[in-house]
């Protein structure tokens, strides 16, 4: 019956199913049926992983029947893992497998020799002749040893996208590769070697680019269609990055590269669709992000920018940043929710005090709700509850909202206070902490205690909560977290078991932290009053 209802469907439809397996769990397949082994038999992606010598012969004979049968090939994916002195003497098979592919219209074609020994010599223009190649994928080739110029070169109108691994190429030979794709799109150039200038001019299609440089590589994109770019500079000087006439840019992202002041601002006024801009790892010279001039911008992520004090932006939506700083926030009145926004800060230098969670209580009441933040400390200072209050503002009596809170922080003292200080400040719906066991033990205490404080008859209890709220509101002008607190839940994370979060109630796990590990992580969930 099974092989009855294998046999029913047709061979192009299996050739759709055996498309989203591995060619080793497709080559499983062939024992349904013969329809199934046929299928097999012509399989159009063909991906090969390269670990042996007996590799090689099974490469070289599927490639030979698919030569010989002329069946067609649509994606041809083959990545090098061997290892050997003498890797260069299979280079004329590897030519034979690459022909196959191109004259039997493979339309994916990629390359990668993750060990380059030595690196492959890749005729590219043999590769380029190929009018049914849409997409071009090499890593650690060698494009150098054949000689180019621009009587030789076809042009390859059929190609789309073309990324480039570690590739060697000189200036000429760039400029003569991408001079015959003129209708290409997407364009990865990472970490080539041989190139001192890199050129995106002249290209009628172009929308994505992305490009990491090794040292004391000059870029200049001119791109008018242009909609993505991420450049990955590594240089000490500002001047490596050149950017004209990018009036479509939608996404913007810049890693590790020193740029001028007033480049970044400049460029964001050109850009008037731009919606996305990650910054990473920059040296930029100044104190504040102004986005102000832009008024399309939706995402912004900074990741490890030190020196970023004030970031202004009026109509943002999302926001990721993690640094050791906490940053001034302006939004727009009208736009303080943000969507899917995340902290991360990673505390150093003795500047966990009573006035940085009072920052850090300010900078998250800039949004009613934070998806996620993530909180690690290496070292504190003493925190004094009362001198905590007096910090707030008056007027500002806002809780955030955080709907994850991680804190990773590994101190072996009491930490009444601290307790107080992150709960007053984030009010977090879920709070997973990663800590040694006298801090996890100093939480739990902390928590039963609160928790059975407010464990009284309904009457009192209400009056208690109200009476104190009014109290601190006209001496600190701020309420404790605790008043608000309406019932705390614990997981502990199982390490041994399947890895896995274990339920516990807290009035049990004056039992349950007895085995808790020097290390080790649980889980609080908190339920707020919502006034």
């Amino acid at each position: 019956m099974r092989t009855a209802t294998a046999e029913i469907l047709p061979e192009c439809l299996i050739h759709k199913i055996l498309s989203y397996l591995e060619y080793e769990e497709a080559a499983k397949m062939s024992i349904l049926s013969k329809t199934w082994l046929q299928a097999w038999l012509t399989h159009p992606n063909l991906l090969f992983r390269l670990y042996s010598e007996q590799d090689v012969k099974i490469i070289d004979q599927i490639l030979e029947r698919y030569g010989d049968t002329k069946t067609p090939i649509y994606m041809f994916e083959c990545s090098i893992y061997y290892r050997r002195y003498d890797f260069g003497k299979f280079f004329p098979l590897i030519d034979t497998w690459l022909t196959v592919a191109l004259n039997n219209g493979v339309k994916y074609l990629a390359y990668r020799d993750y060990l380059r020994s030595p690196s492959y010599p890749l005729s590219i223009v043999r590769t380029l002749a190929a009018k049914s190649l849409r997409e071009l994928d090499l890593e650690g080739c060698d494009l150098m040893r054949v000689s180019l110029s621009t009587s030789n070169v076809i042009n390859c109108n059929s190609l789309r996208k073309l990324s480039l691994h570690d590739v060697h190429l000189d200036d000429k030979m760039f400029q003569i590769l991408f001079a015959s794709c003129p209708l290409i799109v997407n364009i990865v150039i990472h970490h080539c070697v041989g190139l001192t200038e890199i050129e995106v001019r002249n290209l009628q299609k172009v929308k994505s680019v992305s490009i990491k440089t090794k040292k004391n590589q000059c870029v200049t994109i001119q791109a008018p269609t242009l909609e993505y770019l991420s450049y990955n500079g590594f240089s000490k000087e500002s001047s490596m990055l050149d950017i004209v006439e990018c009036w479509s840019l939608k996404s913007l992202e810049l890693s590790c590269e020193r740029i001028s002041d007033g480049f970044l601002e400049h460029l964001i006024f050109r850009s008037q669709f731009l919606e996305s801009l990650i910054l990473n790892s920059l040296s930029i010279g100044l104190e504040s992000i102004n986005l102000c001039g832009s008024q399309s911008i939706k995402f912004l992520k900074i990741l490890a920018c030190e020196g970023i004090r004030e970031i202004d932006a009026p109509n943002l939506v999302t926001l990721e940043y993690m640094g050791s700083q906490i940053p001034k926030l302006k939004l727009a009145k009208e736009s303080s929710q943000l969507k899917h926004s995340k902290l991360f800060l990673y505390c150093r230098n003795n500047i966990l005090n009573n006035a940085w969670f009072c920052e850090l209580k300010k900078f998250l009441s800039n949004s009613t709700s934070w998806s996620e933040v993530t909180l690690k400390f290496y070292q504190r200072n003493e925190i004094n509850r009362k001198e905590l209050q007096l910090l707030a503002n008056p007027q500002l009596n806002i809780y955030p909202q955080v709907d994850v809170l991680d804190v990773e922080i590994y101190l072996t003292r009491e930490c009444p206070a601290f307790l107080d200080a992150l709960l007053w400040s984030c009010h977090p719906t879920k709070l997973n902490l990663s800590s040694t066991y006298q801090m996890i033990t100093c939480f739990i205490d902390h928590l039963l205690y609160w928790k059975n404080f407010h464990s009284i008859s309904c009457v009192i209890k209400n009056l208690y909560r109200q009476l104190k709220c009014l109290i601190h509101h006209i001496i600190y002008g701020s309420q404790l977290w605790h008043s608000r607190l309406k019932q705390v839940k614990a997981c502990r994370y199982d390490w041994i078991k399947m890895m896995s979060w274990k339920p516990e109630e807290l009035t049990c796990m004056e039992l349950a932290r007895r085995n808790l590990w020097e290390r080790d992580r649980i889980c609080f969930l908190f339920d707020w009053h919502c006034t």
